[in-house]
């Protein structure tokens, strides 16, 4: 997460993979329909802070809300998501949430 979003670098990929005709592509009778289909994306998202569902924090993750919003946009149904969070602070805490999402990534790897 930088500054509650996405690195601009991260911007400007997405800004380049999301083209007409290339990963979506649009009619006036059906609207926007993504082209990139049948394949399952996975995205790993690091926060300093944390943002869970739920929290007073949530309203300020605009970083998961964004790259998910542009992976659906172009077709991804199938998105698997692992949160590192808190990654400043305690450093018990912030290494035992490190390895919890280590195991779970390595877990969705398995299967992917």
């Amino acid at each position: 997460m930088w500054n509650f979003s996405i690195p601009y670098k991260l911007k400007h990929y997405l800004d380049v993979l999301i083209q007409p005709s290339l990963t979506f592509s649009f009619s006036p009778e059906s609207g926007y329909k993504g082209l990139v289909t049948g394949k399952p994306a996975f995205v790993a998202f690091a926060r300093g802070g944390e943002y869970p569902p739920g929290s007073p924090g949530e309203a300020l993750d605009f970083q998961s809300k964004y790259v998910l919003t542009a992976l659906g946009f172009i077709g991804f149904t199938d998105i698997r998501v692992v949160i590192a969070e808190p990654t400043q602070g305690d450093p018990v805490l912030t290494g035992k949430r490190r390895d919890e999402a280590i195991s779970n990534a390595t877990a969705m790897a398995a299967a992917f």
